[in-house]
């Protein structure tokens, strides 16, 4: 089973996959002349009368001509693209038969109807629009011969249909009688097994079916006037049987009043007051309330979602529970008092009960039923949408490019009545927005009543309840009003209108707030910061903070506490509670900027004050000091008259907080006041300080004398001590006298200097100047000695570093420079020691010693040649007999230890044949260098034939 379902399934995906096609270009035109398609319609055996109907009197059915349109059979599975979401079509070229025309003609299409899939088209050389439905329409793109099968296929329908139409119509004219009826075997076993009713159902069934095969095999007879087929059996209902005419005769008074009560229903007062009680009740129901139409105040959508389905869930609750119960409770309690007869309710058998007037009073209450049901939907839904849409003209005449030009306290879509829904405006980064999302509110609204009047299609019929005694399918309910009925659209489309265009005006307004985001996310810390790192002036902050206040108070008059909008009351007071609260934060902050500005000018202010009082009490040490003090104290009356001015400045920018009544802090008040009140203290500071220093002159004047003895007593003993000094010249120590030469020399300076500051005391006291002379004099002789024991240490240790260090780091023209530069320094001291032998020797000793030095160079120089390698290095190192490996690694001291001073003439040989063998491989590198350019422009003249090469 499962393998024939599965093979079923493929097999139905074929066709469906046979009916599709796919139309990458719409541009692309298969079939270009109208002769063409006609001819590949022939071809699959579709002809203009079986597109069109024939246009005059309507079809009989005894005819074999067609009285069905094609278009009801039309597969839209053919269809090679959607209508509807492509505009492909539009003013498009294609080609269309137009009765009563029986020839394709070219068109131009226009329009398109979507509920009945039909266009409007216009000739070629015509203004008249035709509509045409899709099978009268072929698109130059199609594929002609999936159109051709498409025509094909609705043709084959329509036939199946009109055939069985046909055959239903003769079936049910036809009557045969009772032969072919059940047989009485069969009556007997039916009626013993399943019983008299089972039996009834079965012998309809049966008659019906042999009835059809009766009449099947009558119409296949060879001379039918009309060609019919027996259709497939299954699902078929056989109409009404004829019903022999009766017998009339003269009727009397009675018998026409027995007539009229036994077919009219109000035959029993009791049935009278039965259907009382049915319109009483279907009356509570007309005015039971199904949707929240009334507010003292406006609800949020989903307060309104839940109170209405709180009340629709109770509505359909009564509908479907208590109004069907309470209906059936008052038909049973009347008709059962009836008893049997026409209104028995206990009847338990179908053929009996469809006779009976119960049946027809059963559909008249279940009409009543249905007209009070929908009655309560049309009053409810107009109740509804009437709520909904509060009377505002103004917003039907909206465009789609609506700005919101005026202020944003007076709104110009103020309804007749009372706004629905209630709406809080917030702020984001990105934009204002709505406590609700205005764009869900037509959905949600359509929802509520679509909801609803899909819940009221099922609420059961009595005739379950009533007639227990009968068995009724579980599916039976009162007939109620559609989605798609007239009323019920036009109602849905005027609240999707309203609210749809409503939302227009609520999204313009919400866009006038975006000027505020910036002023709403604007941090404080930031703000302020920005405000510092521009260093305004107190007169700009003072601007500033103005700005802040101004803004403010035009928030508290433009901005309103709540608008209404067509049926929406916005709040908008707490957006604007915070845009006044942010301005008055930026504003306290400002002022709290300018008191801390403030704060750090007086404090400055009292710093300088602060130090003209630690200048002036310095406790001076020297009379120099106080000489210092006292004529900073003759500027100290100018500087206190410029802070007084810039206290003044400041005194004025305090008033701009005074301006706005801003209080100042304890510490800031105090800070103030002390700064005002320091040019007295620093001037009564003066006098103070004048007394002290009278005082301290007469101190250092006492100490002057003093120091006087002690300085004379220093001279003495360095003359005396540079004296003997001088008698030492051995040039074994030259590095302890260069030491103490130093030393000497800055014991001479230090008493100079002394000197100086003695003499420049003296004046300041008014006695007689120190001299100096002999301290110059002895510094003059003692300047000679001092260089030449300096100049020789400082060779020594030249010459140190020079052959201690590796060869390849040794600076020769450093060498040569501090070799002239030695030899100069020594050669102009022989001149001031020559009457001193003892000395002069020691200065040709070190000339001497630089001097023997010279040769070195020579050799250095050979032994620095950059083109050694080495194998050189083992030349020489053969050559002179030294066992060891030698590199410009090495430091001089090591070719001195092996006699490389004593052959000169070796390394310079050796060192002119590295150059030579280097000159020799460097001509080798460039023959190889110009072979190698040559081989590779070969190659490439040889690519690049090889390219222009023509294979043949």
């Amino acid at each position: 089973m499962n393998r024939k379902l599965s093979r079923f399934t493929t097999k139905q995906k074929l066709s469906e996959c046979e009916k599709y096609q796919h139309i990458s270009n719409f541009t692309n035109r298969r079939v270009t002349e109208a002769l063409e398609l006609e001819t590949i319609l022939a071809h699959n055996g579709v002809d203009f009368t079986d597109i069109c109907l024939p246009i005059g009197e309507q079809s009989d059915l005894n005819s074999d001509e067609h009285f069905l349109p094609i278009d009801i059979f039309d597969d839209r599975d053919f269809e090679p693209f959607d209508v509807e979401t492509n505009d492909c079509w539009r003013q498009m070229e294609a080609f269309a038969i137009l009765p009563p025309n029986a020839h394709w003609c070219c068109v131009r299409v226009i329009n398109h109807d979507p509920p009945t899939n039909q266009l409007d088209v216009m000739e070629k050389d015509s203004s008249t629009l035709h509509r045409v439905h899709r099978l009268q329409l072929y698109f130059p793109f199609e594929d002609p011969h999936k159109f051709a099968k498409r025509i094909a296929t609705a043709i084959e329908a329509r036939k199946v249909a009109e055939n069985t139409i046909r055959f239903r119509f003769i079936c049910k004219w036809v009557y045969c009688g009772e032969r072919i009826g059940p047989g009485q075997a069969l009556q007997r076993s039916m009626l013993n097994r399943a019983g008299p009713e089972v039996y009834n159902i079965f012998k309809t069934l049966y008659e019906d079916y042999h009835l059809a095969l009766d009449v099947g095999k009558l119409l296949d007879i060879p001379y039918s006037p009309i060609t019919i087929r027996q259709p497939s059996m299954s699902g078929w209902k056989n109409g009404a049987r004829n019903i022999l005419p009766l017998h009339r005769g003269p009727i009397c008074l009675s018998d026409r009043l027995d007539r009229v009560k036994r077919r009219t229903l109000l035959c029993d007062r009791n049935v009278f007051y039965a259907l009382r009680l049915v319109n009483q009740e279907c009356e509570v129901v007309r005015k039971v309330p199904l949707f929240v139409v009334s507010t003292e105040q406006p609800f949020t959508l989903e307060e309104f979602e839940n109170q209405n389905i709180s009340q629709t869930s109770k509505t359909i609750k009564y509908l479907q529970n208590t109004w069907v119960e309470r209906t059936t409770m008052h038909l049973h309690r009347w008709l059962s008092r009836i008893g049997e007869g026409n209104f028995h309710i206990a009847v338990a058998k179908w053929e009996i009960y469809s006779m009976l007037k119960i049946k027809r009073l059963i559909e008249q209450v279940q009409y009543r039923m249905q007209d009070a049901l929908k009655d309560m939907l049309l009053n409810a839904t107009f109740a509804y949408v009437h709520f909904l849409v509060n009377d505002c003209p103004a917003i039907f005449d909206l465009c789609d490019e609506y700005c919101w030009d005026g202020n944003l306290i007076e709104s110009p879509f103020e309804p007749a009545r009372s706004p629905v829904f209630y709406l809080t405006l917030k702020m984001n980064p990105q934009a204002p927005y709505y406590s609700s999302d205005p764009d869900t509110f037509p959905a949600a609204l359509r929802t509520i009543m679509d909801d609803v009047l899909a819940e009221c299609h099922f609420i059961h019929t009595i005739e379950p309840s009533l007639m227990q005694s009968l068995a009724f399918a579980g599916n039976l309910y009162l007939s109620s009003l559609g989605l798609l009925d007239s009323v019920i659209v036009k109602q849905r489309n005027l609240l999707l209108e309203y609210y749809t265009k409503a939302l227009l005006p609520l999204q313009a307004y919400a866009a006038r707030y975006t000027a505020y985001r910036e002023l709403f996310f604007t941090n404080e810390k930031e703000f302020i910061e920005g405000m510092k790192s521009s260093d305004k002036s107190s007169s700009e902050i003072k601007e500033d903070i103005a700005f802040q206040i101004r803004m403010r108070e035009n928030l508290e008059h433009t901005v309103p506490l709540s608008i209404v909008i067509g049926p929406f009351w916005i709040n908008v007071q707490p957006l604007r509670e915070a845009l006044i609260r942010k301005r008055f934060e930026l504003t306290f902050a400002l002022l709290t900027m300018l008191t801390e500005k403030l704060r750090i000018k007086t404090a400055d202010v009292i710093g300088c004050y602060s130090a003209i009082n630690e200048r002036m009490c310095e406790k001076p040490v020297s009379i120099e000091q106080i000489y210092d003090i006292r004529a900073y104290m003759e500027s100290v009356p100018e500087l206190v008259s410029k802070l007084e001015d810039r206290m003044r400045g400041i005194l004025y920018e305090y008033e701009i907080l005074d301006s706005f009544l801003h209080n100042l802090p304890d510490a800031d008040f105090e800070q103030k006041w002390k700064a005002l009140a320091q040019p007295r203290a620093v001037l009564k500071q003066m006098l103070s300080v004048r007394e002290f220093h009278e005082s301290e002159v007469d101190r250092f004047r006492k100490q002057q004398f003093a120091d006087e003895t002690s300085f004379t007593a220093s001279i003495e003993d360095t003359n005396a001590y540079i004296s003997k000094f001088t008698t030492l010249y051995d040039p074994c120590k030259v590095s302890e006298m260069s030491v103490e030469v130093r030393r000497l020399w800055k014991v001479l300076q230090e008493l100079i200097d002394h000197g100086h500051v003695m003499n420049r005391r003296q004046e300041l006291f008014e006695l007689a100047p120190i001299s100096l002379n002999n301290l110059y004099e002895l510094r003059h002789n003692f300047s000679a000695y001092r260089e030449l024991w300096t100049v020789a240490a400082d060779y020594l240790k030249l010459e140190e570093t020079w052959i201690g260090n590796p060869l390849a780091s040794v600076d020769l023209e450093a060498v040569r420079r501090g070799l002239q530069q030695t030899h100069d320094s020594l050669k102009e001291l022989l001149v001031p020691f020559r009457e001193q032998p003892q000395v002069l020797a020691v200065v040709e000793h070190f000339i001497h010693l630089v001097e023997a030095f010279r040769p070195n160079l020579d050799i250095m120089e050979l032994l620095k040649c950059p083109y050694l390698e080495a194998i050189h290095w083992s030349q020489l190192a053969k050559e002179i007999g030294v066992k060891g490996k030698l590199s410009m690694d090495v430091g001089y001291d090591v070719f001195l230890a092996h006699g490389f001073r004593d052959h000169p003439e070796t390394v310079r040989r050796v060192v002119l044949k590295a150059e030579q063998q280097r000159k020799e491989q460097e001509e080798r590198w460039k023959e190889e260098e110009q072979i190698r350019q040559r081989e590779e422009q070969y190659r490439q003249a040889r690519a690049e034939r090889r390219l222009k090469r023509t294979e043949i």
